[in-house]
């Protein structure tokens, strides 16, 4: 599989994740997590943290997913810069875990995403 595909295959993973999460905000109630003490989904997408500005971090996700799904595709350069802002999306993901003591499996998992998809889309060849 070539990195392009790799990259594809990330960023649709996002999309996917994110659309739960989106879902998991409109209807309280649906969210399938463990709740260990530590790993507790439910406190973290119900946070404070998960709004921004009135608007749900797991929609903001779906957005950014979807942009760099495009951004890659078809404006290179511009993808790179877009990319690189999802970095900022996991300092802050990391930062409200942390703040709350609490991580969610699925947040989690968009960080290693992102973080995934910025090196593939840098290590691919042009």
């Amino acid at each position: 599989m070539n990195r392009n595909t790799v990259l594809i295959v990330l960023l649709a993973a996002g999309i996917a994740i994110s659309a739960y999460l989106s879902y998991v905000h409109y209807a309280p109630g649906s969210l399938v997590c463990p709740d260990t003490g530590v790993v507790n989904c439910e406190a973290v997408v119900t946070s404070v943290y998960s709004v921004v500005l009135g608007v749900p971090l797991a929609l903001l996700s779906i957005a950014w997913f979807v942009v760099a799904l495009l951004l890659t595709q078809y404006r290179k350069s511009a993808a790179g810069i877009w990319l690189l802002i999802g970095i900022g999306g996991i300092i802050y993901s990391l930062f409200s875990m942390l703040m709350l003591g609490k991580v969610c499996i699925y947040c989690a998992s968009l960080d290693v995403l992102i973080a995934a998809s910025v090196a593939a889309f840098f290590t691919q060849k042009s």
